[in-house]
């Protein structure tokens, strides 16, 4: 059965404590002066000592992971980002080989100028620095300085830039200070932090996100600076909506099963996107693992049949899972949100529900593990989710409540929405129900309409832009 309550009122109490937090580190933070100069010693990027230590210890302890990690490595398969591959497999193992093969990658094979291979090579140097002899780790070095004067707006290229100002730090003490208070202060205030003031998402991307997530954890290692400050909302609602943007159906591929996020456009999903997701939400649990919606988050996380094994997925999986973490069942988590101008809802959290998305003017529907578009001027009928009801403004602004059936005995009952998709974004609609008065209301920014009725209530409902 669907879970009518919503996410900001069943996670007000953590949420509250979170941004309560979250509030005290910024006065600590941005709220004052940072300088932004990198005092920490490598490695600085992404492997603080915490992190360091779980790593080993999943590979003393020869974790599923580190066995897939190990011999893939050992087997010396063909790695999508082989710098990244050979770098964490030295730093873990300890062995001087894998870095200087990281080392020769980085000068034979690596693009500075592309971001996905910068990112790399900088990982490589902060990683890898004791164990690569003095030519190559020079000769690297030369590389990432050059790039410090730039100032990409893109998240790939700042989070790939980012990291090799942080890398070389100690070398360009002050080009790399000026980069990373470009990032905190001009990019993300000026550039993301307005559009996580107005709901919006700037990272539609699934490799962007996770970028965004790396870009969090440098500079907070780095700097002790949350730079979240003004938007805890949009990172509140950042777990559910996940975890609700997925078809229900998992995707089965060679190496494992995909949770395969939404997506617009014919063909198959992208498993790399599918793959980013999942890594990014395995950040974001390391980000912050006491909120409550990160906990749900991490319980979605924990099952194995979703590890990811393939020569792309597994490097991220062994950097960021924790299987220490507790995590609690995400089947206890809201099955409907609705924000940002979006709605994103489904049957139940198994695997055969039916799900039904609306975001961007595009209107979704997967049932029978079949996901289908739903075109609105086709005057499609509601689309029913138990209590949940969809209403399309394009059939006509006419609908009926009392869909559900009573509620069984010794059974509670059970609310009923209606969501009227379609309608012209922000516009004031007058609603007459019968029986009731009639009342204004606001469709949200992306042009949806909310009302809630009580269990078992039956009426007639009629909808009109107000004068």
């Amino acid at each position: 059965m669907t879970q009518l309550s919503k996410v900001s009122r069943t996670w007000a109490k953590p949420v509250l404590a979170a941004l309560i937090v979250l509030t005290a580190s910024s006065e600590l933070g941005l709220a004052q002066d940072v300088d932004y100069q990198v005092y920490t010693e490598p490695p600085r990027l992404l492997l603080n000592q915490r992190r360091l230590r779980l790593l080993k210890r999943e590979r003393e302890r020869e974790s599923l992971r580190w066995q897939q990690f190990d011999s893939l490595m050992r087997g010396k398969a063909r790695m999508s980002e082989p710098g990244f591959a050979l770098a964490l497999w030295g730093t873990i193992t300890a062995k001087i080989e894998p870095c200087r093969e990281a080392g020769e990658w980085s000068l034979k094979s690596a693009n500075v100028n592309d971001p996905r291979d910068l990112r790399q090579m900088a990982l490589v140097y902060d990683w890898c620095q004791t164990s690569m002899d003095e030519a190559r780790t020079s000769m690297v070095a030369r590389k990432l300085t050059t790039v410090l004067k730039n100032r990409p707006t893109d998240t790939l290229a700042i989070r790939s830039h980012l990291f090799a100002a942080l890398a070389v730090a100690d070398l360009e003490s002050q080009p790399a200070q000026d980069f990373v208070k470009y990032v905190a202060e001009t990019w993300w205030k000026s550039k993301i932090m307005p559009q996580l003031m107005a709901g919006q998402n700037p990272f539609p991307k699934r490799e962007e996100l996770y970028a965004m997530m790396e870009i969090l954890h440098s500079i907070r290692d780095n700097t002790r600076t949350d730079i979240r400050e003004g938007a805890g909302k949009w990172f509140e609602e950042l777990a559910p909506i996940q975890l609700l943007s997925y078809y229900p159906q998992p995707w089965p591929a060679a190496e494992n099963e995909y949770r395969i996020p939404a997506y617009i456009g014919k063909g198959d999903p992208s498993m790399q996107e599918a793959a980013y997701s999942r890594a990014a939400e395995m950040a974001l649990v390391a980000y912050d693992g006491n909120a409550q919606p990160h906990q749900f988050l991490q319980g979605w996380i924990l099952q194995d049949r979703f590890l990811m094994r393939g020569d792309f997925g597994i490097t991220y999986e062994l950097l960021w899972a924790n299987p220490y973490q507790p995590g609690l069942s995400f089947t206890y988590m809201p099955d409907l949100f609705h924000a940002r101008g979006q709605l994103l809802t489904r049957s139940s959290w198994d695997e055969d529900a039916t799900w039904f998305g609306f975001w961007n003017g595009q209107a979704q529907i997967f049932t029978k593990g079949q996901r289908a578009t739903v075109r609105l001027e086709a005057k499609p009928g509601p689309v029913e989710l138990g209590p949940v009801k969809v209403f399309f403004a394009s059939a006509g602004l006419r609908m009926e409540t009392g869909w559900l059936p009573p509620a069984e005995e010794g059974t509670k009952p059970v609310g009923q929405v209606a969501f009227l998709v379609g309608l012209e974004p922000s516009a004031r609609y007058d609603v007459e129900i019968d029986g009731e008065e009639m009342f204004e209301t606001q469709a949200d920014s992306g042009g949806i309409l909310e009302l809630r009725f009580a269990p078992d209530h039956k009426a007639g409902i009629r909808v009109h832009k107000a004068l």
